[in-house]
């Protein structure tokens, strides 16, 4: 595709005002040439946490609340009965088992969810239940020594829904903040990145085109098929995921490699993820758009005839 068509197909889709408004920082001289931002479909991911976080909890909640008579006959019911049978035994012990294997599953499979942040928040949704056991816990052995108990109420089981609505809505407002808080703006100089900070203050980035050494995109199966992707500037060689060297190590140093593994692996990824407010996440056509700044790196560093050439 000839440059200047790409141009000026970008060109006629935008709207300088605008450009001027969420870029102040872009001097004269610059040629705004595309502006975008996340798309819907790139944060399916983040909505799907918040859904299965809230499924989690209803689910619990729907299996101690609801009587199944042994008159029902039904395979369904049968399953429940079980399930209801085997979640007493072990109480609330067996939401925080479901909730921490979540979150580890969650944490490996290396996505756009899988940050260290919403891995300690999901392993703290699970261990609340456990707070209220050890409050009573302790209230019991207060009552034992014949001092005033914490009187922490006992555990109640509609408090599943409850606290999944909390924990849902504590993943999805800032989901939805952070989805509108991205802007992306090419021009024939710099690529520039700009991030809101909720309402107080925005920040600006930018990386001039002659400072580029590479260019990579990410795709995943859910970006192929909705028409998103990751465009990662590259500005050293260090973006590459690093590779894993053998050497002899000492059996204390074994075993706490293997804690490590099984408490912090991730699924490799040829390129590791780049958070939004570094690299054009989430963006629709991804490929039209690393083919525009290969093209602008070419015409500004290696081929500046690229433009006449084409024309």
């Amino acid at each position: 595709m000839i440059l200047e068509d790409l141009i000026l197909g970008f060109r006629a889709s935008i709207d300088d005002a605008v450009i001027q408004k969420n870029f102040p920082s872009v001097s004269e001289d610059e040629v705004p040439i595309w502006m975008g931002s996340p798309s819907f479909p790139s944060y399916i991911p983040r909505y799907l946490l918040v859904l299965i976080v809230f499924l989690i909890h209803f689910s619990f909640y729907l299996i101690v609340v609801t009587d199944y008579t042994s008159e029902e006959k039904s395979y369904f019911n049968a399953i429940i009965r079980l399930l209801d049978w085997s979640f007493d035994l072990v109480d609330v012990f067996a939401f925080i088992f479901v909730m921490i294997i979540f979150a580890r599953l969650n944490f490996y499979l290396n996505i756009t969810t899988s940050t260290l942040k919403n891995t300690t928040f999901l392993v703290f949704i699970g261990l609340i239940p456990a707070f209220w056991w050890l409050a009573n816990v302790i209230d019991w052995i207060l009552v034992i020594l014949r001092q005033d108990p914490l009187n922490v109420p006992e555990w109640i089981d509609s408090w599943f829904l409850l606290l999944g609505i909390i924990n849902g809505l504590i993943l999805l407002v800032p989901t939805i903040i952070s989805q509108f808080s991205f802007s992306y703006l090419i021009t024939d100089q710099n690529l520039h990145f700009r991030e809101r900070h909720f309402i107080f203050y925005k920040s600006y980035n930018s990386i001039g085109l002659d400072e580029l050494k590479n260019l990579k995109t990410q795709q995943s199966m859910m970006g192929k098929v909705f028409g998103f992707g990751n465009i990662l500037p590259i500005q050293n060689d260090n973006l590459e995921a690093p590779s894993h060297s053998l050497s002899e190590r000492s059996m204390p140093e074994i075993f706490y490699r293997f804690f490590k593994y099984i408490l912090f692996h991730k699924r490799n990824l040829k390129v590791d993820l780049l958070p939004p407010s570094k690299c054009f996440f989430g963006i629709k056509k991804p490929m039209i758009i690393y083919e525009l700044v290969n093209e602008l790196m070419d015409a500004r560093n290696g081929r500046p005839d690229l433009i006449s050439e084409n024309s």
